[in-house]
């Protein structure tokens, strides 16, 4: 596959279906994420993957109290669309049915520049995004824990030794097939 298919076929896919994700596939994945670029190498990233089912309950627990503190941000987005407010329910409740979720923590707490590390480790992320694409398989990169305060309580379950908990990936192969949202104007300037 081109990078530039990559780029622009990926989606945010938030159903899966029921068929296992490799470990192969699993691999190239996490290591597609290990060669991100990084501010001075610190190579600032932590993945805990989490593919059994016992965890995967465990996870969806937990998860499942993100919803209700982040309501308001999607009744204020989505006010002319609530089919969208019930899918991120049954999304945020179920993870979609993926059969592996990753969580990304920073390695550690004490870096002297949070930005630095959150820049490099956001481009792990995309970088594991566009190699799942690449096998076919797909993500959704959630951000919504960590903006509702539920980060910590992550961090304490599946990495109590590593640093802040940033986000989390699901993996798994696409039950959907969602067309890209229009791109916005004004996003971009050249002088």
């Amino acid at each position: 596959m081109e990078t530039r298919d990559a780029i622009y076929g990926r989606r945010s896919i938030r159903k899966y279906t029921d068929e296992p994700v490799s470990d192969e596939d699993l691999m190239e994945v996490i290591n597609a994420g290990l060669m991100a670029p990084s501010g001075i190498n610190l190579q600032p990233w932590y993945f805990v993957v989490v593919k059994s089912d016992e965890k995967l309950k465990e996870l969806a627990q937990i998860t499942g109290q993100v919803f209700g503190k982040f309501k308001p941000v999607l009744d204020n987005r989505f006010a002319k669309n609530p089919e969208a407010i019930e899918e991120t329910k049954e999304f945020l409740n179920s993870m979609g049915g993926a059969k592996v979720c990753i969580l990304v923590f920073l390695l550690k707490d004490n870096y002297e520049d949070f930005t630095t590390v959150v820049e490099g480790t956001s481009a792990a992320i995309q970088n594991m995004c566009l190699m799942a694409y690449d096998k076919g398989l797909a993500t959704c990169w959630l951000t919504a824990a960590l903006r509702v305060g539920i980060g910590e309580e992550l961090r304490q379950k599946f990495a109590p030794d590593k640093g802040q908990y940033l986000a989390m990936l699901t993996l798994g192969y696409p039950a959907i097939s969602p067309k890209m949202p229009p791109r916005r104007d004004g996003r971009y300037v050249i002088i």
